[in-house]
């Protein structure tokens, strides 16, 4: 992956720019700004980045970083180091090679220890957080129930799509419905799976319906 490690510092001057399909975030503190260009923090990127192109393109191992983005989505307090004690962010790395181009990104955030963790999430532009991805894994692969391969027992996501909200106003709880599509892989089977999210005051619903599933070329 020496094209992606040699990149970072020249994506890093791009951390704060904000995707469309995330809208209301928080500026990019300064703070925080150097604290990911660390090398250790510089180091743990590339390794997950890495991890999450291997995953989703095969048979490139060469591809190079063209832009790093920083989501903020609730400000860290930091220690007298300068090192983060709270806070929630997200890091999104636009990677391309072989042809392919992925969004892979990288989920910050504090365990109620204090500890902090770095979650790889799924790649794309899905705006779910990594706890409604999981969940959201479930049913897209249960949308590829009329096209995976019987005794399969792979299932791959290699990339997702924000498509768009589905009301134009916010529902009572707040939230917007939105659909996304998923892009899974069983065995030598590829389908484009159409999620529906719908925010509520116990959660999130989310549903996949079957016949909108289509088979696309791997």
């Amino acid at each position: 992956m020496k094209n992606l490690r040699n990149y970072w510092i020249s994506a890093s001057l791009l951390l704060g720019l904000t995707p469309s399909a995330l809208a209301d975030q928080i500026a990019l503190p300064p703070e925080l700004r150097a604290f990911l260009e660390r090398p250790d923090q510089k180091q743990a990127v590339t390794y997950y980045i890495t991890r999450q192109w291997q995953t989703a393109v095969s048979g490139c191992a060469t591809p190079k970083m063209t832009a790093l983005n920083a989501i903020v989505e609730s400000p860290p307090a930091y220690d007298s180091g300068g090192a983060p004690i709270s806070g929630q962010w997200r890091l999104i790395g636009h990677v391309e090679g072989c042809g392919q181009n992925r969004l892979l990104n990288i989920e910050y955030l504090f365990e109620p220890d204090g500890k902090m963790r770095m979650i790889g999430m799924a790649p794309g532009s899905s705006i779910a957080d990594f706890r409604l991805q999981r969940d959201a894994a479930m049913y897209a692969s249960i949308g590829m129930v009329k096209l995976k391969p019987r005794d399969c027992k792979e299932t791959n996501f290699s990339d997702t799509a924000f498509i768009k909200y589905e009301d134009a106003t916010p529902n009572s709880n707040g939230g917007r419905p939105w659909a996304e599509e998923w892009r899974v892989q069983t065995c030598d089977v590829t389908g484009i799976v159409t999620l529906h999210f719908t925010p509520g005051a116990a959660g999130t619903l989310i549903r996949a319906e079957v016949n909108e599933t289509r088979q696309v070329n791997p």
